[in-house]
């Protein structure tokens, strides 16, 4: 037979071959040697032999080809699916890096601004100007349904004063209600910040929810020289708020600290420590300042000496223990029956000196009278 006819042969089982089943391969490969064999038969060359051997092998070679070929695909599908994988990996990894890199960076420019507001604070030494401050940053800055500031009496659980700030409005004072009076107690059991959420078990929730509903609640004591002078909350702040708003009333806190330690030592330059009325230097002071007020609004000035009879006498018979017990008893006498406006100082040691502004002589005669009689 021709070795090109051989050649077709070849090519078209190798390609059967490998579209179709081994079986199906064999039983074409057996047709066409037995055909071969029969035309053949009479002049059974030793090609046409090797040809029908070989031509018997084609499906077997190829069966094991695409074996091995099917093999390695499938191995080369899970490397490509491993590369696939580990490079989405790499790429989310990636973008989970690109992210936190963006949340650092927003972190460290809201702590830079919250560091700046914090300078701005340390320049003040009045309450108005940080509280002004802090109410502006909080509005501007965070996410809330309300906020307050308690602030106690000296070394007490007492209310003195309370500040609320809300959205869309300046802060104003107000007075207590229930809720703040419980979270004061709660803060004086704990004894420290409070952070108080729905879905998380806290033992002042049920306490509080059932005063008021709120989704969050953070409460800070205000610590002033290792005593509770204050107490500052905020209700349903955002989570993702949390940390910046404990940086900002950290920061808040020292200043008032700060502050309160302060107006202290103001008080102590400008009040006397036992009778708790003005030092004579500062009354000097107040009293220069209300006569050139006076004389600017041609108003009346009155001024009283106020002289203790015996007080040597009963401090000599008692001890200087009773004789403070007077002094103090005759500061509080003149506070109760004076006006808030006129001003009371300790002149010497049992004298005492008021300016009552807008009086005149025969008022000052009727107010000395009063002081008089009931001392």
């Amino acid at each position: 037979m021709n070795i090109f006819i051989y050649f077709i042969f070849y090519v078209s089982l190798l390609l059967l071959s490998y579209k179709v089943k081994l079986s199906w391969s064999l039983a074409c490969s057996a047709s066409i040697s037995l055909v071969i064999f029969i035309f053949d038969i009479k002049k059974l060359s030793y090609e046409t032999a090797l040809f029908i051997l070989f031509f018997n092998a084609i499906p077997f070679i190829t069966e094991k080809f695409r074996r091995n070929f099917n093999a390695y695909k499938f191995r080369m599908r899970e490397e490509l699916a491993s590369v696939r994988a580990s490079y989405d990996s790499l790429m989310e990894t990636d973008k989970k890096q690109i992210e936190l890199n963006l949340e650092i960076e927003r972190k460290m420019q809201q702590v830079s601004s919250l560091y700046e507001i914090s300078k701005d604070m340390s320049t003040c030494l009045t309450f108005e100007d940080i509280f002004n401050i802090f109410s502006s940053v909080l509005k501007k800055s965070f996410r809330f349904r309300l906020a307050k500031l308690v602030l106690l009496k000296e070394y007490k659980s007492d209310i003195d004063s309370i500040y609320e700030i809300e959205l869309g409005r300046s802060y104003a004072k107000v007075a207590p209600d229930n809720f703040d009076r419980e979270l004061i107690d709660i803060i004086f059991e704990a004894q420290k910040k409070i952070i108080v959420t729905p879905h998380e078990d806290s033992p002042f929730l049920k306490r509080l929810a059932v005063i008021k509903n709120f989704e969050t609640l953070i409460a800070i004591p205000l610590i002033s020289e290792e005593k509770i002078a204050g107490i500052l909350y905020i209700e349903n702040i955002p989570k993702m708020y949390f940390e910046n708003f404990l940086i900002l009333a950290g920061q808040f806190a020292i200043e008032l600290q700060k502050v309160i330690l302060y107006k202290k030592v103001q008080d102590m330059a400008i009040t006397d420590s036992l009778t708790e009325v003005f030092t004579r230097r500062y009354f000097l002071e107040r009293f220069r300042g209300e006569i050139r007020r006076s004389m600017r609004k041609k108003s009346n000035m009155s001024l009283l000496m106020v002289d203790l009879d015996f007080f040597k006498e009963k401090n000599d018979k008692f001890g200087h223990l009773v004789g403070d017990i007077i002094l103090k008893e005759i500061a509080k006498n003149l506070k109760s029956n004076l006006r808030e406006i006129d001003i009371i100082g300790r002149y010497g040691g049992e004298e005492f000196i008021v300016a009552l502004a807008g009086i005149a002589r025969e008022g000052a005669f009727q107010a000395a009278d009063r002081l008089r009689s009931s001392i």
